[in-house]
């Protein structure tokens, strides 16, 4: 019988009747060290083949290469597992999706998936125990959404439809759905399909309503950790990162993007030195950020607040004070917002455009004709009835996965990654 088990190929499906005891030493090198199996029969339903296309070892190690292209591999040849000489071969981010099953097999990757069904349920739970309402945006559309230049047919963006709920009377609503993106994005923070968490709500009195309640979406991470300590350990040990610092609630540091720049330019590795405050960040910039935050407000989620226009969308609302009567010359702001987790951008949101004249105005400053397909229809439904004003925001659910873990790509966050060479499996 032994030797019969013995010729099991790993990764079989057998079924055995064993009895539990306690060992006399415990087992090294599982999991459950302070119990056994002690087998009484053995039945084999379903063989492994004898060479696995890549092992539950190297499954479980990090992967140490994104590159979603087999360079100077034939097409349809297996790339070759990456071999070190501190314990059994690793392996690319290719053979891990080449070898699904075998990579979703691995621990890791198990307790990855559940931290994100978890925080996704927590979204949702979060925000109908105040009142939003879920809803459905199509992922069939027909034009590029927010004036985009791709030609596209897969919705870029429920934004559109977020606002049109608002429009039809309802006062907070939200949507989790796949998003699209046709930019040719080939990097560890961008995937050509993502899950995004959306909300819109009407705004009372000021936009800072939509940023606070914004702020409180992320408890998430709070029930998180207090949930899955032990997921959180075992990506740890393969994929080590610090401890996430989070402020107090009541403590958020808010950072107008005028003062980050500042920050940047006088805190900041030397190449910031001359950064403006009408530009975007870049990700370098981005990154130097958090490092400074973290340092210095001892916390790795923060808010830049007032985005210069230049760098915010054609429907942003334009902060009254700075769009009017400002001295030539100044840059304009708007009231939108981004949130970042470990110096990297998770959340963009703020206030939208519900007038129509100042909306189409806009659309036209950004050199887009409000005539055009897909913006046409958009304009209108603003025409139709007074709409009030509102805000929201976007969430990336596999950034905020891969960011609150310290994982090195949003590809290992996600179910089934897509990218710009990639639709398998």
């Amino acid at each position: 019988m032994v030797r019969w088990i013995a010729g099991i190929n790993p990764e079989s499906f057998v079924v055995i009747e064993a009895g539990v005891q306690r060992p006399i030493e415990p087992v090294k090198r599982c999991r459950v060290s302070n119990f056994e199996l002690r087998i009484t029969r053995c039945y084999l339903l379903a063989p492994a083949p004898v060479i696995l296309g890549m092992t539950l070892a190297a499954a479980n190690r990090p992967v140490v290469d994104f590159n979603d292209e087999a360079i100077g591999a034939k097409a349809g040849v297996r790339e070759e597992e990456e071999t070190d000489k501190e314990g059994p071969p690793a392996a690319s981010m290719l053979v891990h999706l080449d070898n699904i099953a075998m990579h979703k097999r691995a621990p890791v990757q198990q307790a990855i998936a559940d931290i994100r069904m978890e925080m996704k349920h927590l979204f949702r739970s979060y925000l109908k125990a105040r009142g939003f309402k879920e809803f459905e945006p199509p992922s069939l559309i027909g034009a590029a959404s927010e004036g985009g230049s791709n030609e596209a047919f897969l919705a870029q963006s429920p934004q559109f439809y977020k606002q049109f709920e608002i429009a039809g009377g309802r006062k907070r609503v939200f949507s989790i759905a796949s998003v699209f993106r046709a930019e040719n994005s080939n990097t560890p923070r961008h995937m050509t399909e993502f899950t995004g968490l959306d909300l819109e709500m009407e705004i009372r009195h000021n936009y800072s309503e939509v940023l606070y309640l914004l702020e409180g979406v992320l408890y998430i991470f709070r029930q998180v950790h207090r949930i899955f300590k032990d997921e959180i350990e075992l990506v740890r040990s393969v994929y080590p990162s610090s401890e996430i610092l989070l402020p107090e609630p009541g403590q958020e540091v808010r950072l107008t993007f005028t003062q980050a720049q500042q920050l940047l330019r006088e805190e900041g590795p030397a190449e910031f030195r001359h950064v403006r405050d009408d530009e975007d960040m870049t990700t370098p910039q981005e990154k130097a950020l958090g490092a400074l935050v973290r340092q210095k407000f001892n916390t790795d989620f923060y808010v830049v607040d007032k985005f210069p226009e230049t760098a915010r969308p054609f429907y942003a609302k334009l902060d009254d004070t700075t769009a009017a009567g400002s001295a030539e010359g100044a840059v304009k702001v708007t009231n939108a917002f981004d949130m970042f987790l470990r110096g990297q951008e998770i959340l963009s949101g703020g206030q939208r455009i519900n007038h129509p004249n100042e909306l189409e105005a806009r659309i036209r400053a950004k050199g887009i004709d409000p005539a055009s397909p897909g913006i046409d229809g958009y304009v209108q439904v603003f025409r139709q009835v007074g709409v009030p004003p509102h805000g929201g925001g976007g969430i990336g659910l596999d950034r905020i996965v891969a960011w609150y873990l310290g994982l090195p790509s949003v590809h290992l966050a996600a179910y089934y990654p897509r990218t710009p060479r990639r639709l398998l499996p």
